[in-house]
């Protein structure tokens, strides 16, 4: 029970129309779609951000906990109020405020469903990529806390793939806005950090996301099996010919005759499972992959494939997989899914295996699941009226949980820890692992009210002295292996020495100048394949392992690391983490942040620490791996990293023209708003004036006709188009670029939305003049090499970077300059978060101290 004076306050704040605190109330908002329960003391429903930041105060004074809410659709019990307090529930702040397909952005209130933005998005020609099965009710706000996946991600990522920022109220009601239209904002990835968090470290009042168009083809399949492990074969074995389908879809013969028998969606009746497989893209060459994925599944047992006729057809297949959570109901009163990942080559071990606890426990069980990525949700049908049948099945779903990282997999893909899987969190970290989280959540929420006792356990054990013996550092210390890196860092911290983290060394002296002295800390040694798993396409390296030689490595097994960053041939995995560093190739390939999925590093304790994991959808506590991406080694010294890798492309071509800044601009719009699939759009500017290129990679035949409609568009465009060429893989034909970019004393880097870098080059010209420069219009960014540049020269980028909503830094610059000027430009919001973090998490200072924005 609150006290009246709080709720007098709360209803001053948001209207006492909008504050439930009855029983009722309370029962009804004492559950969500998982079988976790816990009642509130009071309901709110806040119409702004301004309201919900003045709940989260008034509930911070009166030290009592809020819990953030969309629709209750949470797996997890991330959305109960297992003791009391305030649900803060988003359902008013439903409007989706813009939508702006030149820059392929929508900005929407959390309490917008899923369905709802891809609705409006539509008629466009646009949509949003993640798709959770539960689009009809769940809500963005929902889909940020939960980091959702869905069907789609097998291609496209999950949430945190397609956010560009936020606004969130955090934990101790302050009102912060982090990133925007522009993509990779310098410093800590803030906005990654707090997708997944579970509503644990903020509240998304305003959501950013990117928008894609929609292809121009899809193809539909459904194929039957009489086996549910050569169903599961099959997933693997089509990922392996270089296909990777938007969808690939598992249901079991149980679930399927629940699905049929509520609503018939064509499934068939006496088959053990079946496939939805679906691709998509470019209608060149999509025949060949539809013939490619039927070899596949005959090669594997499959009974019949067949493909959707048309669009209803496929939307009826849809419907099953979208409403069988729902069409279960009438197998059993209450069902508990096991939301656990495994490399996908072991799907058919870990069906075994849950079929072997279900019976052991004497459960029904069913599969319906994300075969592309290993997500499986298996359900054990019980009563729950039953107290021993509902003591069981926790059993059991722990055992699921557990044989599911023993197959190197993880307890939660997609529905988060919340209060059900809170212990099961030890399954794979430890507790070395846990207090680094248990920091980030303190650091954030010193006051432990917002959504406490979920996502992250409290450690059951204090910290223990570390018996190893401190190494003193030296003039530059290059440890062998991860403990003598652990014993080096804890020397540092003893004598009271900073320390520079560094991969090849090129791009030491990123970030803002330090006043005091730093010792370099090299991965040199720490270089080598640590671990391939070649079939779910997988690898582990050491930070230090030159990208050059991970290429040459992958390269035996026809497979890449789809990175081209700037200076290439001088990187290190760990130095392109630790900077974020990407190339124009990032709109199709993603960043590092989006190729990681779990690295090891050194602490600011000086102890070893893990984040992530080995496998794609994996939502087991806090994203640290996208938090210590971009930190610039001022959160910790990287020892090894896990990569997702690809299929090497058939081939690899790029489409040339030139002309005016204005025309090239318009080409890259039309080409950006297209259902063409360029891999890059980028301009560079020489003594004959302004050159777009456009470059394609994959299977031949899509790529030839992918061409031709790129060169109707620069034709369009009024540009002068030479003949397209072959470019290398590895390098990428901007090699070139950025070593004239990097050879100058000053290198600015510009983000900005899509539609605005000709704009930012027309208002900087006097500035930019004769400066080498690459222009991403697919990313937004701008580089460009300075001779010099003037303190008025700089705050004009600043400022006009700032105007349009993007940001300015300075990748590169001469110490004189920095110890006059921030080189991560105007400052933001979110950097007195990045101090926090920093303080919280390198309690010492020990790494790279006064290099971050601010100079901290």
């Amino acid at each position: 029970m609150i006290h009246r004076d709080l709720t007098r306050e709360l209803s001053d704040i948001v209207g006492r129309d909008h504050v439930c605190d009855g029983a009722t109330d309370a029962e009804v908002y004492s559950y969500d779609g998982s079988l976790a329960t816990g009642a509130p003391d009071a309901v709110v429903f806040p119409a702004s951000t301004e309201e919900t930041a003045g709940v989260v105060r008034a509930a911070v004074r009166a030290g009592v906990p809020c819990i953030p809410r969309g629709f209750g659709t949470n797996l997890s019990g991330g959305s109960v109020a297992p003791s009391g307090g305030i649900v803060v529930c988003l359902s008013r702040m439903n409007r989706i405020v813009a939508i702006d397909t030149a820059r392929r952005w929508a900005s929407v209130e959390p309490g917008v469903t899923n369905l709802e933005l891809q609705e409006a998005l539509a008629p466009l020609g646009f949509y949003f990529a993640p798709d959770p099965a539960s689009q009809k009710v769940s809500t963005l706000g929902g889909n940020i806390g939960e980091n959702s996946g869905g069907p789609h991600c097998l291609r496209y990522g999950v949430t945190t793939n397609h956010v560009l920022g936020m606004q969130a109220v955090l934990p101790t009601g302050e009102t912060v806005r982090l990133g925007g239209p522009a993509l990779d904002p310098p410093g800590y990835d803030l906005r990654g950090l707090l997708i997944g968090s579970e509503g644990t470290l903020g509240i998304a009042t305003r959501i950013d996301v990117r928008i894609l168009p929609l292809p121009e083809c899809v193809a539909t399949f459904l194929a039957i099996y009489d086996d549910v492990a050569a169903a599961a074969r099959s997933v693997s074995g089509i990922i392996a010919r270089g296909i990777v389908p938007a969808t690939l879809e598992m249901m079991d013969a149980l679930v399927m005759r629940a699905v049929e028998e509520s609503f018939p969606c064509g499934y068939p009746h006496d088959a053990a499972a079946v496939l939805i497989i679906e691709v998509e893209g470019p209608a060149a060459g999509l025949d060949a992959q539809a013939a490619s994925i039927r070899d596949v599944c005959e090669a594997n047992g499959c009974r019949s494939i067949r493909r959707a006729r048309d669009a209803a057809e496929r939307d009826q297949l849809w419907a099953g997989r979208r409403g069988a959570f729902g069409a279960i109901a009438r197998i059993a009163p209450n069902f508990l899914v096991a939301d656990c990942t495994v490399p996908r080559t072991r799907l058919p071990e870990a069906l075994e295996r849950v079929a072997a606890i279900g019976k052991a426990h004497g459960f029904k069980h069913g599969n319906v699941f994300h075969a592309g990525d290993g997500n499986l949700h298996p359900l054990l049908f019980f009563d729950a009226r039953d107290a021993d049948q509902l003591r069981r099945v926790h059993i059991a779903g722990t055992e699921i949980m557990r044989a599911c990282v023993d197959l190197g997999g993880t307890i939660t893909g997609e529905h988060g820890v919340g209060v059900e899987k809170l212990d099961a969190m030890r399954m794979v970290f430890s507790e070395v692992d846990l207090r680094f989280q248990a920091a980030i959540r303190t650091a954030l929420d010193p006051h432990g009210l917002l959504n406490p006792g979920k996502a992250v356990p409290i450690s059951n054990e204090a910290e223990t002295r570390d018996e190893r013996a401190p190494i003193e550092p030296g003039d530059a210390p290059t440890p062998a292996d991860a403990d003598e890196a652990c014993a080096i860092v804890c020397g540092a911290i003893h004598k009271g020495v900073a320390l520079l983290p560094l991969g090849g060394g090129r791009r030491a002296d990123f970030g803002n100048a330090s006043d005091a002295p730093l010792v370099p800390l090299s991965s040199a040694r720490l270089a080598g394949v640590v671990e391939h798993d070649l079939a779910n396409q997988v690898v582990t390296f050491g930070s230090g392992t030159p990208l050059a030689a991970a290429q040459e490595f992958l390269a035996e097994d026809a497979q890449w690391l789809p990175l081209r960053p700037p200076l290439a041939d001088a990187c290190t995995l760990g130095g392109i983490v630790a900077l974020g560093a990407c190339g124009p190739e990032r709109l199709a390939h993603g960043a590092p942040r989006d190729r990681l999925l779990g690295l090891k590093f050194v602490a600011g304790n000086g102890r070893l620490v893990a984040a992530g994991g080995r496998v794609v959808k994996n939502v087991t506590g806090y994203d640290v791996t996208r938090l210590l991406t971009g930190s610039a080694g001022t959160l910790g010294f990287l020892t090894s990293l896990t990569f997702r890798v690809a299929s090497r492309p058939e081939v690899c071509r790029l489409a040339t023209a030139r002309g005016s800044l204005e025309g090239c601009a318009a080409a890259a719009a039309e080409l950006l708003s297209s259902r063409l699939e360029p891999v890059f759009v980028a301009a560079t500017r020489g003594a004959e004036g302004w050159q777009i290129g456009v470059g394609f990679e994959g299977f031949a035949q899509t790529v030839a006709a992918q061409l031709t409609g790129c060169s109707a568009v620069l034709e369009k465009a009024g540009l002068d188009e030479a003949a397209a060429s072959d470019y290398p893989l590895l390098e990428g034909p901007h090699a070139g670029a950025w070593q004239q970019i990097h050879q100058a004393p000053f290198v600015l880097h510009v983000g900005l939305p899509l539609d605005a870098t000709a704009s930012f080059i027309g208002d900087a010209s006097e500035a930019l003049d004769g400066a080498p420069l690459l222009l991403d219009f697919g990313c937004g960014r701008i580089s460009a090499g300075l001779d010099a540049l003037s303190a008025d020269h700089w705050s004009r980028f600043c400022g006009l970077a700032v105007a349009a909503h993007g940001h300015a830094m300075l990748e590169k610059a001469p110490d004189e300059f920095k110890r006059q000027h921030d080189v991560f430009g105007s400052p933001r919001p979110g950097w007195k978060i990045v101090h926090r973090l920093k303080k919280a998490l390198d309690p010492h200072g020990v790494f790279a101290p006064g290099r971050l924005p601010g100079r901290k």
